[in-house]
Parts: C-alpha cells; structure tokens; sequence
C-alpha cells in the first residue's frame, strides 16, 4: 500500500483510479515507483559519503 502511496503523492492519480487501471498498467505504475525510489535512495546514499 505505500507504493500507492507514493503514486498518489508525488502523480496525484488517487487509489480508486490506480485500482480502475488494467492490471498491466497498475504492475508497470508499481514497478516505475519501485524503479524511482531505488534511484533516489542510491542518490541519497551517495551524497552522504561524498558529504563526509
């Protein structure tokens, strides 16, 4: 449920039109999110050992 969350926070799309969606599109929405936190946390990492 947090990822939709996120989908909500940061798009706006809110959970009744992220369930509504073909089950192939909600994967891939799920998936993006997933992708883009990753990427994010990496970043985050990366600049707390290059701030030490």
């Amino acid at each position: 449920m947090a990822l939709i969350h996120q989908i909500f926070q940061r798009t706006g799309i809110t959970p009744d039109e992220f369930w509504g969606k073909p089950d192939g599109a909600r994967k891939f929405m799920l998936a993006s999110m997933m992708l883009q936190i990753e990427s994010e946390e990496k970043q985050m990492k990366e600049a707390g050992k290059s701030g030490r």
